[in-house]
C-alpha cells in the first residue's frame, strides 16, 4: 500500500554547559582521554545481523526522511528547528535545552546504534517524563522499526483529508465522533461533509469508456456470481465517481451514510474495497470512529485493513470457544487468502448492487481495534483468523480466536471495529501515548 506518508526525523546534538570554573582535569584525563574500555571496543566491532541505523533504514524503506543534523547550544537554536517533522532524535544531557526543546509538543528519541540499542536514553527518557512530551528509548532492531511504525501511523492519521458523504449525524450509526473540529484538533484528521446527492450526480457523469475498462479489469479478477456481470459497467462508474469526488475535493478518505441511499444498486461496497487498496481509509454508515480506526490500522501495518460489525452472525459456540467474529461488507482483494479467489455477489440477497467476499488467509494472526464515540479511547486485542463464512447480510463475516471473547464481549464499545494482518498492540499503545488517546488491551491481563 502506497500513501505517501513520510516520517521526518530530526536529528539533534544538545551541546553541553560547562558547570564549575576552572579545568576537570580528572575527568578530562581519567575519563574523557583514558584508556579504551575493553568490552566497548568488542561491542563497536560486532556486526548486527540488519543494521538499523537511520540512514540504513532510511535507503530501506521510503517512508523515512531524515534531515541534516542540527547542533543546539542555546535556546535560540531551538527557535530555528524545524516544526513540521514526525520526532526529534536527541543526544546529549544538556538538560536545559531538552526541556525547552520538549514544549515543541514531538515526541522525543533517543539515538540508537546500528543494533538499535540507545544505551544511555534512559537518563533523557527520565527528564522527558517529568515534562509532559513522550519519549521512546529502543533496545533492540524490533524496537526502533516498531517506533517508526507508530510514527508513519500518525503522520497517516495527521494526513488524513476525508470526503463525509450524507447526513450528520450518521442514520445507523450512533456511537461514533461527529465533532469533526475536535478530531481535527487533536488528531489532524480533516471531515468535509457532502451531500449524496453530489455522490449521486458524480456516478451519473462517470465516463462510460472507463467504467467498461474498469469493469473488465474486476472481471478478471473475480468470479460474478448473482448476474452481477450483466451491471458489471455501471458498478464500475460508482468507484470512478467516488475516484472523482476524492479528487476534486482534495480528499484521501471517504465515509458514507449509505443508508438513504435512492437504490440499493449504488451501495459502494465493492468500490470502497477498491479505494483501500489503493491506501484511502473508506469507511461504511457514516461510522468515523471506525474510520480513524482503520487509518491507523493502515498506517501502522503499511496494509489494508477492513471494518465491520462485532458479534453479528456469531453464535453462543463461537463465544465458548473463545471466538469473536467481525462482519460486513467490504473487505479488500489484498486480504484473500492464499490461492482464494475474491467472488462478486449481489448486496444481502437483494439482487441489486455489488458487495465482494473472499476468504482470509487462516492462522494469520490479526489485530482488532474498536474506537469510542468521542475519539478518545481505543480498545484492542490480538488473535487469529480462523474462518471466513459467507453470511450474506452482511456478506462477510470473519471468525477471530482471541484470548478472551467473554471480556471483549463485556469491555469493548464503539459501533464498528478495524481488523487488519498483524499483531499491532504495542504499537497502539505507544501511538495513545503521543495522542493522548486511551488504549486498553483486552487480550492482556
Amino acid at each position: 500500500m502506497k500513501n505517501g506518508v513520510k516520517v521526518r526525523i530530526q536529528p539533534v546534538t544538545l551541546e553541553p554547559t560547562r558547570i564549575g570554573v576552572g579545568r576537570a582535569v580528572m575527568a578530562e584525563e581519567a575519563w574523557a582521554h583514558g584508556p579504551a574500555k575493553p568490552r566497548d571496543v568488542k561491542r563497536s566491532e560486532e556486526v548486527p545481523p540488519e543494521p538499523v541505523d537511520l540512514g540504513s533504514l532510511a535507503q530501506r524503506y521510503d517512508f523515512i526522511e531524515v534531515l541534516p543534523s542540527r547542533r543546539v547550544g542555546k535556546v535560540s537554536d531551538i527557535d530555528e528547528l524545524p516544526r513540521d517533522v514526525s520526532a526529534y532524535l536527541v543526544e546529549g544531557s544538556n538538560f536545559g535545552l531538552l526541556g525547552e526543546l520538549c514544549k515543541l509538543g514531538k515526541p522525543i528519541l533517543t539515538s540508537w546504534d546500528s543494533f538499535g540499542y540507545s544505551w544511555g536514553g534512559r537518563f533523557i527518557r527520565e527528564f522527558v517524563e517529568e515534562t509532559d512530551a513522550v519519549c521512546f528509548v529502543p533496545f533492540d532492531a524490533e524496537d526502533v522499526k516498531r517506533i517508526l511504525r507508530v510514527l508513519r501511523s500518525i503522520a497517516f492519521l495527521r494526513d488524513l483529508r476525508s470526503l463525509y458523504i450524507g447526513d450528520i449525524p450518521s442514520h445507523s450509526v450512533r456511537n461514533a465522533s461527529y465533532d469533526f473540529d475536535d478530531m481535527q484538533r487533536r488528531l489532524g484528521v480533516r471531515f468535509h461533509q457532502i451531500s449524496v446527492e453530489e455522490f449521486e450526480r458524480a456516478v451519473e457523469e462517470a465516463d462510460e469508456g472507463k467504467a467498461e475498462e474498469v469493469a473488465r479489469r474486476w472481471a478478471e479478477d473475480a468470479d460474478l456470481l448473482d448476474g452481477r456481470g450483466e451491471r458489471l459497467t455501471e458498478y464500475a462508474k460508482i468507484y470512478l465517481g467516488l475516484k472523482d469526488l476524492l479528487q476534486r475535493h482534495d480528499a484521501n478518505g471517504i465515509t458514507m451514510d449509505c443508508a438513504y441511499l435512492k437504490s440499493v444498486e449504488l451501495v459502494p461496497c465493492y468500490s470502497f474495497a477498491q479505494l483501500i487498496d489503493e491506501g484511502i481509509p473508506s469507511g461504511c454508515e457514516g461510522d468515523t470512529s471506525a474510520l480513524i480506526s482503520m487509518a491507523i490500522l493502515m498506517g501502522l501495518s503499511g496494509e489494508a485493513a477492513l471494518m465491520g460489525n462485532l458479534f453479528a452472525n456469531t453464535t453462543h459456540e463461537d463465544i465458548e470457544n473463545n471466538i469473536i467474529v467481525i462482519n460486513h461488507d467490504v473487505v479488500p482483494p489484498s486480504m484473500a487468502g492464499k490461492g482464494k479467489r475474491m467472488k462478486l455477489r449481489d448486496f444481502h440477497a437483494t439482487g441489486k448492487g455489488l458487495t465482494g467476499f473472499v476468504e482470509l488467509e487462516e492462522g494469520r494472526e490479526v489485530t482488532v481495534v474498536g474506537m469510542d464515540r468521542n475519539a478518545r479511547r481505543l480498545w484492542c486485542c490480538e488473535g487469529e483468523v480462523v474462518w471466513t463464512e459467507d453470511t450474506v447480510h452482511c456478506r462477510t463475516s470473519i471468525g477471530v480466536r482471541v484470548r478472551d471473547a467473554k471480556r471483549i464481549g463485556r469491555e469493548s464499545f464503539g459501533h464498528h471495529q478495524a481488523l487488519a494482518y498483524g499483531n499491532w498492540t504495542e504499537e497502539l499503545k505507544m501511538l495513545g501515548r503521543i495522542l493522548k488517546i486511551e488504549v486498553r488491551c483486552l487480550s492482556e491481563d
